[in-house]
């Protein structure tokens, strides 16, 4: 058969195809399924590239917010201890001199004077004494250093203690000291025993307790 032959014999044989009714739907079909294919391919490829630079983004921003984080953080004053009475008595703890706030009511005023050589003063913190009369142990109010032990001939043997924040605490009319200058006690912590002193009831047992901010007694309020 000469190429002549083998080109008609063909293009007789293509014109057959084509006259069968199942060629164009087939054809159809087909085109449609690789249209769809190419556009379904396309998508994926595009939505992974997306994510692939959603996912480096949100590490980039992750790195560069928890940078800006480290850099940001302060020691804040949430750390702070909360101020406790500093005696073990539970309940048998008794105020029997308030400190003095000139916004208090008149009564409480009069309950924060002391009386001392013919005059009264008004109180820079409280006494503190247990309701049965009988001495007591005095602990720390918060942690701190002891910067102070020292006698007062008024208000008997005195302890001074720094802590955070510029606050500072004093404890007078003790018997006993159990620490001394520069120790680092932590809350709760026994430093002394309940004694007498001169300014105020002479027979009573007590602590007399101050809190000071930036060297200024402050009322202590304790929780």
């Amino acid at each position: 058969m000469s190429e002549k032959e083998r080109k008609a014999f063909r293009q007789s044989k293509w014109k057959r195809l084509t006259r069968q009714r199942w060629f164009y739907p087939t054809m159809y079909i087909t085109l449609v399924a690789v249209i769809l294919a190419a556009v379904m391919i396309y998508q994926f490829n595009s939505t992974t590239d997306n994510t692939v630079e959603d996912q480096n983004a949100d590490v980039v921003w992750n790195e560069q917010n928890q940078n800006r984080n480290d850099d940001d953080a302060v020691p804040v004053v949430a750390d702070q201890e909360d101020l406790v009475i500093p005696v073990l008595l539970g309940s048998d703890a008794e105020i029997i001199t308030n400190f003095y706030d000139p916004e208090a009511s008149t009564e409480e005023q009069e309950n924060a004077l002391v009386f001392y050589n013919n005059q009264y003063s008004q109180s820079k913190g409280v006494d503190i004494t247990s309701k049965d009369g009988e001495p007591f142990e005095v602990i720390a109010a918060l942690s701190g250093t002891v910067t102070k032990v020292e006698e007062d001939d008024l208000l008997g043997k005195t302890i001074e203690i720094e802590h955070d924040g510029n606050r500072a605490t004093f404890y007078a009319s003790l018997s006993e000291v159990s620490v001394s200058e520069g120790d680092e006690v932590s809350q709760g912590d026994v430093i002394g025993m309940s004694g007498t002193n001169e300014f105020g009831d002479p027979e009573v047992t007590k602590v007399h307790f101050r809190l000071l901010e930036d060297g200024t007694p402050v009322n202590p309020n304790f929780k």
